[in-house]
């Protein structure tokens, strides 16, 4: 049969329960401390763990002892639901302390890119080959749950009238393309699904950030007590 998401599952949900990082975290959403910076910071970390026990388990040459359809999906779903359930506790949070009585809309699970993962491996066997693509992959897809709670809560929020600004932040690292990407905007500008500000390359570290607020931008950022960043100009031609 394979390595199965049974095979795993224990040592996954171990490591993101004991690491210091993932705990602390967890513990600022659950306690209604966090934002979705904290959010995005967690499922950097999560996906990074997934990763790391992936790999523990990973063949040096190939991925032939995988059961992958059935590995894959289920490891990420987990992965999901970890980060979807501290995207929550954000949103929520963020919603009480403008007194708004919208719940939380959870981020759907996002099948296709995970099965696309899954195509992936099929399509190159020879795993050495994509190794370090693949594990920057798992990371990208639990960052992208932070992403679409962004998107699905910024949506709902704008379309009943809310002011909703969405933030990307650089990375230490970050590319030029990212670099050129960073910076406030009003989620109107930037919420057709083709926008480049919610989208990531492999190993991308930005994060993507989501503030509501009933005075506009200003009183957004007073919420957290932090400043509109100011937009990058464009460098492109």
């Amino acid at each position: 049969m394979g390595l199965t998401f049974d095979d795993i599952k224990g040592e996954f949900v171990t490591l993101v329960r004991t690491d210091k990082q993932a705990v602390s975290l967890a513990s600022a959403a659950a306690a209604g401390t966090a934002n979705y910076r904290d959010a995005s910071l967690y499922a950097v970390r999560v996906g990074d763990l997934l990763g790391r026990v992936l790999k523990s388990h990973a063949p040096m040459v190939d991925i032939s002892e995988w059961d992958l359809e059935q590995l894959l999906p289920s490891a990420l779903g987990l992965d999901h639901a970890m980060v979807a359930e501290v995207c929550i506790q954000v949103q929520t949070a963020m919603n009480e302390a403008n007194g708004y009585g919208i719940r939380a809309v959870e981020p759907r699970f996002d099948s296709n890119r995970a099965y696309g993962l899954v195509e992936e491996l099929k399509n190159n066997p020879e795993f050495v080959n994509i190794e370090k693509l693949f594990y920057d992959q798992v990371t990208n897809f639990s960052q992208s749950v932070v992403d679409q709670s962004i998107r699905d809560n910024a949506e709902l929020q704008w379309k009943s009238g809310i002011k909703a600004t969405v933030v990307r932040t650089p990375d230490a690292d970050a590319c030029p393309w990212c670099m050129n990407l960073a910076g406030t905007y009003d989620y109107e500008d930037v919420r057709n699904t083709g926008n480049d500000v919610w989208r990531r390359h492999d190993n991308c570290r930005c994060t993507i950030e989501y503030y509501n607020g009933r005075g506009g931008r200003d009183t957004v950022f007073n919420y957290r007590g932090q400043s509109p960043m100011i937009r990058y100009p464009s460098q492109r031609g």
